[in-house]
């Protein structure tokens, strides 16, 4: 018995101490960074005032940065009577590299701008950045990048990118990344209700639309982004259904529209041939090229209203082949648009 609590103090002793040392080395990293990015050095006040630590353990810092790069230091001219010290320049280049995370942001960040030129701009940081980072770790990083936004899963882009405030958009991201409620003003029927949501995701159609549970109501429920106001994160963290799944939830749907999936089959005319292999449908879309020329679509959805929207857009190029019923359905939408003219 004795034994036994001996060899558990001893391991509750080491697992203490890696923890510790963990940090010592983090530290040591974190400084080796000051060292690179300052200009006119570091001090050991610098150092004592950073890391919150006596002169002794600062001293101790210091001389351990000395020992592992002595050759790879300098010391800087100073005027107020103190010594400093900065790495010789590019001394920590190959330590410092960036990860499908980094320029997953960048590229979400340059989502955000409506500027073109911005846009540009950043497409180029973006370039000079990769052109920095070593092959053997850039060879998979644009396959990481898609994977880190869509597994993200918090927007599915079905159409054409509308304007929207970049703020909320930012709030909605930090909250459902970090699973917590948010509270917002919404107006209902010209009454503006204060709704509590534990956000899900975000769909893209005409307009950017919120996806979450509402606890009051007990179901998922959709909101208009733009419509939202007063919005602010709560400090209380929500378990996400494990069932729910973003994708799956638009793949039952053409836009927001929920309804139970039909099997469609469209037939677009070869003048058109371009534009439709080269358009997204829908995520469960299949493209077909016919003896004809002709390109046939196939895709299980609901959203019936919806479809048709899209189909008038292409006008006579498009003949809907299944269901009769879906057919019928584009038939007396039509004719309700002409009889409101």
């Amino acid at each position: 018995m004795y034994a036994t609590q001996i060899d558990a103090y001893s391991l509750y002793n080491r697992n203490m101490r890696e923890p510790s040392r963990l940090r010592k080395a983090e530290e040591i990293i974190e400084l080796a960074m000051m060292f690179q990015n300052s200009f006119r050095g570091i001090c050991i006040d610098d150092i004592k005032e950073h890391f919150e630590c006596s002169r002794r353990s600062a001293e101790r810092m210091k001389t351990l940065l000395f020992d592992m790069f002595p050759e790879k230091i300098e010391e800087v001219e100073s005027n107020d009577k103190k010594k400093r010290w900065r790495f010789v320049k590019g001394t920590m280049n190959s330590l410092i590299s960036f990860n499908a995370d980094d320029f997953a942001n960048l590229e979400y960040l340059k989502g955000l701008s409506n500027d073109n030129y911005r846009k540009q701009e950043l497409d180029e940081l973006i370039a000079k950045i990769k052109a920095l980072t070593p092959q053997k770790n850039a060879r998979g990083l644009e396959t990481d990048i898609e994977a880190i936004l869509e597994s993200e899963g918090f927007a599915v882009k079905q159409y054409p990118r509308i304007k929207t405030d970049s703020k909320t958009m930012e709030l909605l991201r930090n909250a459902m990344l970090s699973f917590k409620k948010i509270q917002f003003s919404y107006e209902i029927k010209d009454e503006t209700k204060t709704i509590t949501l534990n956000p899900y995701g975000i769909i893209i159609a005409n307009k950017y639309y919120l996806v979450g549970y509402n606890e009051y109501v007990q179901d998922l429920r959709l909101y208009k982004i733009d419509k939202i106001s007063d919005l602010a994160i709560l400090d209380e963290y929500f378990e996400k259904d494990e069932k729910f799944s973003l994708s799956e939830y638009c793949n039952n749907s053409f836009g927001i529209y929920q309804e139970t999936p039909i099997d469609i089959t469209l037939e677009f005319d070869k003048g058109v041939k371009a534009d439709v292999l080269n358009y997204h449908f829908h995520p469960t879309q299949k493209l077909k090229e016919l003896n004809n020329g002709n390109i046939q679509v196939k895709f299980s959805s609901g959203g019936t209203y919806a479809i048709c929207q899209e189909l008038f857009k292409w006008g006579t190029s498009v003949k809907i082949k299944k269901p009769s019923s879906f057919k019928a359905y584009y038939k007396q939408y039509l004719s309700d648009v002409l009889n409101n003219l």
